[in-house]
């Protein structure tokens, strides 16, 4: 008997098995998920089995497995499996990465378990009738804006963190628990072992920083929705529009103000660069914006390069937010923000477009719930959502590896286009797709999240 393992690292060997022969005296005991102690390079280390089999090797020496440690349960090795699948990584890889500040103490399942979502400004509301809060924010920038707009309403807070250091964290940490209402860096929601009497909240759940880049921009709010599909808890998200990636309900949707927005209409870009320079003409105005293309036509203006920095004007070229009938959700986040960060910064949005648009009107409730409904079918269908996973990749040639989840080529300005879908379950071959990513690294697949 054989097992095929990870090594559970900060590495995923390029998704490469390692084999070892399992003794008899421990044939009848290991398992799919057995969590074991191997001779790894020369060095005693721990790994995960993720294959058994009989097949004739023809390897005279071969290492065997010393010991089993312990054992993943179902729930423990489906949310692996399905995180790893999504983010282009192994379940050694998580493991370490997601468990070695819980001494590697898996989450098991706990008797509550719901999921809400909110609008970013009903959070004072929701704590208010809630207790024992742990409320996790993108950035420290935002941990402190939070705590300052929660007390100014008669929140009282507990704890909030300050800085990213270790010490204040893991002061923190021992107590969490114990506190009415913290506020935590997003980051630190691994290191704390959910409890059935908590309430996990997490706010602003469209920012960026939400994304881990080293781990192939893992998101934590979706890390966080897995957690409670497979282990319960209490989980409440704010954010202006969900992100129908991985959430499956829109009810907290609310028409914003546009009071700050101007729309400038002409039948070409350039018409439009002409209106807007003829009612703009201070070229001390800081302007911000996305499309490169303005950076040629609007040369004589000071830009800034990031949103974060103060602006004048924030320029949007033709936002699209439905196509046929059908919203594309992530489009609509990206302009809500847009929006909403000129507001705060007591800046105008400007909206050059070359298409006959009523802002107003398409971002009317019952307009977006109508185009949610069509996106939600449509991702159900074709992906991508929490249970299907899309990635793309291009080739400049034909690939000759052949697989039931790539779907493709199609030939684009002399590239052939792949696309991987996957559809995940409890019955899903996770060997099988670890084994496809491997045979793609050259190709570098990138995860799709808008339909």
């Amino acid at each position: 008997m054989f097992a095929d393992v990870e090594i559970i690292s900060n590495n995923t060997y390029k998704f490469q098995l390692f084999t070892y022969s399992v003794p008899k005296k421990l044939s009848n005991k290991i398992d799919i998920g057995s969590i074991v102690s191997v001779n790894f390079r020369n060095r005693k280390k721990t790994a995960v089995v993720v294959n058994i089999h009989n097949k004739d090797l023809k390897i005279k020496t071969l290492k065997s497995v010393e010991r089993i440690i312990s054992k993943l349960d179902q729930d423990q090795l489906l949310f692996l499996k399905h995180v790893a699948v999504s983010y282009y990584l192994n379940i050694g890889f998580l493991i370490f990465n997601l468990y070695k500040d819980m001494n590697f103490k898996l989450d098991r399942r706990i008797k509550n378990s719901s999921l809400s979502i909110y609008n970013n400004t009903e959070i004072d509301k929701v704590l208010s009738t809630n207790s024992n809060n742990i409320i996790f924010t993108p950035s420290l920038k935002a941990t402190k804006n939070l705590y300052k707009n929660l007390s100014e309403k008669g929140i009282k807070i507990n704890f909030y963190q300050k800085t990213g250091g270790k010490e204040e964290i893991q002061n923190a940490l021992s107590t969490v628990n114990k506190f009415n209402n913290c506020i935590l860096l997003a980051n630190n929601f691994m290191k704390i072992k959910p409890q059935s009497t908590s309430n996990y909240h997490f706010f602003d759940t469209n920012d960026y920083s939400y994304n881990l880049p080293k781990f192939n921009s893992l998101n934590i709010i979706e890390l966080s929705v897995l957690k409670n599909k497979y282990f319960g808890g209490n989980y409440h998200y704010y954010n202006e529009y969900p992100s129908l990636n991985y959430f499956n309900k829109i009810k907290n949707y609310k028409t914003p103000d546009l009071s700050n927005v101007e729309i400038y209409h002409g039948n070409s870009l350039q018409d439009c660069i002409e209106l807007f320079k003829t009612k703009h003409t201070d070229k001390n105005l800081k302007l911000f914006f996305h499309d490169e293309i303005l950076n040629e036509l609007l040369n004589e203006y000071k830009a800034v390069k990031s949103e974060n920095d103060l602006y004048d004007l924030n320029l949007l070229v033709n936002p699209t937010i439905s196509f046929k009938g059908k919203l594309n959700s992530e489009r609509l986040i990206f302009l809500l923000r847009q929006i909403e960060r000129s507001k705060r910064n007591n800046s105008l949005t400007i909206i050059l477009t070359t298409k006959n648009i009523n802002l107003k009107e398409s971002l009317k409730n019952q307009n977006i719930t109508k185009w949610s409904k069509e996106e939600l079918i449509s991702r159900k269908k074709w992906g991508p959502n929490l249970d299907h996973k899309v990635f793309k990749f291009s080739s400049d040639s034909i690939i000759k590896y052949e697989n039931k989840y790539i779907l493709g080529p199609k030939k684009v300005d002399n590239l052939y286009e792949y696309e991987i879908n996957i559809n995940l379950s409890k019955d899903t071959n996770y060997n099988e797709i670890t084994n496809m990513y491997s045979k793609l690294l050259q190709y570098e697949p990138r995860k799709v999240i808008s339909i």
